[in-house]
Formats: structure tokens, C-alpha cells, sequence
């Protein structure tokens, strides 16, 4: 079974219990956990390596990742820090809006030596978000264990899931991104974090997407919301609908697509004898991959939360089989 370890902050999604935001829940969240917890759901071997708090909620996220079937031995407790927490609402369309609490967190507090004992199972998969990048501190324990990946022929998976509120250096942050492009085999972008890069960089999004292939990057997967998603490579471009659904809340929607993506790609490889790398060349591995992600994203808008939202594989069989209805 290819193994996923999913790198990053784990934290406190304070999601909005009623329309009005007056009350609010505490879930565990955090984009590369939810894409831990989205593998695991769907039946695949998932790693959580990053910092854990020793405040009260610290046993609350180590408990969910637990219940969820991800394993936490890469998981490190960070004395004296605290957990980072994300304040969320919600639009009528179910769009959200973020404020974080991120002070003398565990997340941003961890380096390489808390990583030493990681085991890397050939052909398996490194997956990684750009909130760890936003100092130089944590950015360079983050290049560090990139660099580790992939001396161990790991699939590396970027979500780039920007939230520039975080950032010490806001202009930076195509810099730090862009910095990771020449490890990466697969990055994923939303249409709005292409804009925002493409602007920063002074160029148009083509250009910046054919930069990216130019780097070594060998998938690019583009998604936009309700609107269709592309996989772009460097002679490919596949665009296919998203399957139209009543978006509750569409906290980890993204997450979900990129671990529905990379448990479907590393299924496709199994079946037909692939290896990760081979199936990134593979049109056909590819559009199905997308089409999985798709629904897997789809089904995690249909209710609130990230990890309980998240889709087990039978509920994605299922939505699949009836899309086709």
C-alpha cells in the first residue's frame, strides 16, 4: 500500500455554529492533517509529521487524527507552545473567511531533528502546504525535509493553499513558493492563488503555469471552485466539471480533492503496475485521478467541518456510480 506523510500544521478550526456567527464550534483541522485524514479516509496509509502544542487542545487533535486512522508516530510535541487556531465564517454561498491566532505555535516551532526518525517506504508520497514557509525559520525546515523526500524517491505533492495573513513578508511569497518548484512533482493551485502568484510575479497566468512545467514540476492540478478543474502538464491540458452539489461549507474542500487525487493516482499505479512516477505520465491515470478528487471535494461541501467532512471511499463510490445516473 503506498503510504502518504503529510507535513505541517495541525490546529483549531473555530467553525460558525448558527447563520449569525455568534456561536462557534472547535474542530480539528489544518490543511496537510486534513489531506492526512482525507488518505486515511478513503482507506489509505497515512503519516502525520508536525508540531503538537502541550496546551489543552493538543490531546483533542492527537485524538482525532488517531480516530481517523492516521498514524501520529512523526507527530512532536513542542514544549511550552500552543495550538494555532483559525476563526472561520461563512458566506450565503458557504464561502469562508479566515482569522488566525498563530503565537508562539507548535507548528512553526519544529526542525529538522524532530523528523530523524521518519522512515521513507520507496515509492510512497510527501505532501506539503505553503504555511509552513511563512518565516525563514520554518521555511527552511521545510526545503530540508522536501529535499529529504525526494533523495528518497518520494512523490512530492504541493498544495499551495495560500493564506497571506500569515505571512511575515507578503511580497515575498511567490519567492518562498516558487522556491519549492524545482522538488515538486505535483502542485495544486486554486484559480485564485494562480492569479495572486502570476500577479506578484508581473507576468499572465500562462506564463506562469508554463514557469512552473519549466521547473521541473511535472502535474499541475488547477481547481476553481464550482467552476471546472484542469489538470495542466507539459503537453496536456484536461479540464472536467465539478459535479454540481449545495455547498454547505466548503472548509477543506480543496484538501479533500488533493487526497482523493493522490489516493486515486497511487491506486491507478497499483492496478497497472506503475510506478507513482509513471502514472504521472499517464493521460488516462490522470483525468481519473481528477475525477475522484473532484467528487471527493464535492462531498466534503455538503457539511460543516474538515476531518468529519471529509469522504470515506464508499461514499465516493456511491456519488460517483449516481453522477453517471
Amino acid at each position: 500500500m503506498t503510504r502518504l506523510i503529510s507535513f505541517g500544521e495541525i490546529l483549531i478550526d473555530m467553525l460558525p455554529a448558527d447563520s449569525r456567527c455568534t456561536q462557534f464550534l472547535a474542530i480539528a483541522g489544518g490543511a496537510p492533517a486534513n489531506v492526512a485524514v482525507g488518505f486515511a479516509k478513503l482507506g489509505g496509509q497515512a503519516f502525520f509529521a508536525g508540531g503538537l502544542a502541550t496546551d489543552g487542545f493538543a490531546p483533542i487533535l492527537q485524538n482525532a487524527l488517531h480516530d481517523y486512522g492516521v498514524d501520529t508516530r512523526y507527530l512532536v510535541a513542542v514544549a511550552n507552545s500552543q495550538t494555532a487556531m483559525a476563526v472561520v465564517t461563512l458566506d450565503d454561498l458557504g464561502e469562508r473567511s479566515f482569522s488566525f491566532y498563530r503565537h508562539n505555535t507548535a507548528d512553526i516551532q519544529v526542525n529538522l531533528a524532530h523528523f530523524s526518525a521518519i522512515h521513507w517506504q520507496d515509492d510512497g508520497i510527501f505532501h506539503f502546504c505553503s504555511n509552513t514557509l511563512t518565516d525563514d525559520t520554518i521555511a527552511k525546515v521545510t526545503y530540508q525535509l522536501i529535499q529529504q523526500a525526494q533523495k528518497n524517491q518520494q512523490l512530492i505533492s504541493f498544495d499551495v493553499n495560500l493564506r497571506p495573513a500569515l505571512w511575515q513578508k507578503p511580497t515575498e511569497i511567490g519567492s518562498y513558493v516558487e522556491q519549492c518548484f524545482q522538488w515538486v512533482d505535483v502542485i495544486k493551485l486554486s484559480q485564485d492563488e494562480l492569479t495572486h502568484l502570476a500577479k506578484l510575479k508581473g507576468v499572465n497566468e500562462s506564463d506562469y503555469l508554463a514557469g512552473i512545467l519549466h521547473q521541473g514540476v511535472k502535474v499541475i492540478v488547477l481547481s476553481n471552485g464550482p467552476l471546472p478543474a484542469k489538470i495542466v502538464t507539459q503537453t496536456e491540458t484536461i479540464s472536467l466539471a465539478a459535479p454540481t452539489i449545495n455547498a454547505i461549507d466548503t472548509t477543506a474542500a480543496g484538501d479533500s480533492l488533493i487526497a482523493g487525487f493522490l489516493f486515486e493516482l497511487s491506486t491507478f499505479a497499483k492496478q497497472q503496475q506503475l510506478t507513482l512516477n509513471q502514472s504521472l505520465r499517464n493521460i488516462a491515470c490522470l483525468q481519473q485521478a481528477l475525477q475522484f478528487g473532484l467528487h471527493c471535494g464535492a462531498l466534503t461541501c455538503a457539511q460543516k467541518g474538515a476531518f468529519p467532512a471529509l469522504p470515506e471511499l464508499s461514499a465516493v463510490l456511491a456519488f460517483v456510480e449516481s453522477a453517471k445516473n
